[in-house]
């Protein structure tokens, strides 16, 4: 995972100067991987590298290096010693980030810094950089001479979730904590909405999609579950006049049949309406919220893995070729 530039200026401009822990490297098993951030300042955190007593003895060394605003590299065997028996071993580094800090990364896409007694960088370093800045290498971070090279995420991928139903509240249970995501909640009814509450989900309430539809970012992703198959219509119908990423609408075949119908009518090209998909999601977890949720996340999760690895799965190539 990359520096994600909203949370740090969030938790700064919040709570003043934080330690930032990020895990750097990982061997054998470990609670979480290589990328996982957390931010600790003197009476708060945000974010888990995986807790445990690896966790505590980090934000207590944070906590120290927090009042002398120097960078700190430790290594943690998982072993009996540190009371945790997953066996592996972790490489964390522990840097101090004020004000000026978050100022001086807004619109960087990289942060380039020495973790080390170097002041001037290497060849090696210059030559990582420029890749990094091509879109050359695909890592979030590399260390290299005493230097951390390090992706900066200013915005994130966001996702638009129309209904607030069973279906809806359990797919945002999956959705919420994931790193680097935006939530946009929406349904017609304010009781709809059950008391989860998470940072990055921004609930709304709307008389008619259009005049949200029209406020998503051209990258959003939709996925449209609302009580209603009237309204569902009028989301897809909105959607298709403006830019977005991906949109899946639940229901079954027959369901889409008779939309694509309709929007045919309304002067929607079948290429354009076969943007959307639907059914979506895995039909083998079951018919419980939960597994349709579980089914329509993993679906998305997988998609989403094959794209950002430059494949292209049978379902893109399916709808490629209608």
């Amino acid at each position: 995972m990359a520096l994600d530039y909203s949370t740090l200026k969030k938790v700064v401009n919040s709570n003043g100067p934080v330690a930032r822990i990020l895990i750097l490297e990982v061997k054998g098993s470990t609670p979480r991987g290589s990328g996982t951030e957390m931010y600790v300042w003197a009476d708060g955190i945000h974010g888990t590298i995986g807790g445990g007593n690896l966790e505590f003895q980090a934000i207590k060394s944070a906590r120290r290096l927090s009042e002398t605003g120097k960078t700190d590299i430790k290594s943690y065997p998982l072993g009996p010693q540190l009371g945790q028996c997953c066996g592996g071993f972790v490489k964390i580094v522990t840097e101090y980030y004020d004000e000026k800090d978050v100022a001086n990364l807004k619109d960087k896409n990289l942060n380039v810094r020495s973790i080390s007694d170097k002041t001037e960088t290497s060849q090696t370093v210059k030559e990582l950089v420029k890749k990094y800045s091509t879109g050359g290498i695909s890592l979030d971070h590399t260390l290299s001479d005493g230097w951390l090279i390090e992706k900066v995420i200013t915005e994130k991928a966001s996702i638009w979730l129309w209904g607030a139903g069973h279906v809806g509240s359990a797919i945002l249970s999956l959705l919420a904590p994931m790193p680097n995501l935006d939530v946009f909640w929406l349904d017609t009814d304010p009781s709809r909405f059950p008391n989860l509450e998470f940072s990055n989900v921004h609930k709304i309430v709307y008389d008619t999609p259009d005049k949200f539809v029209k406020r998503a970012q051209p990258n959003a992703e939709h996925l449209i579950l609302t009580y209603s198959h009237r309204i569902d219509l009028e989301i897809c119908n909105e959607i298709l006049k403006h830019d977005f990423k991906w949109a899946g609408l639940i229901g079954s075949k027959t369901k889409f049949t008779r939309f694509k119908t309709k929007l045919l009518s309304i002067g929607h090209s079948e290429e354009n309406i076969d943007q959307i998909e639907c059914p979506i999601g895995y039909k083998k977890y079951g018919k419980h919220p939960q597994h349709i949720a579980l089914g329509v996340v993993t679906d998305g999760v997988e998609g989403t893995r094959e794209l950002d690895q430059g494949k292209v799965s049978a379902k893109t190539m399916d709808s490629a070729a209608r």
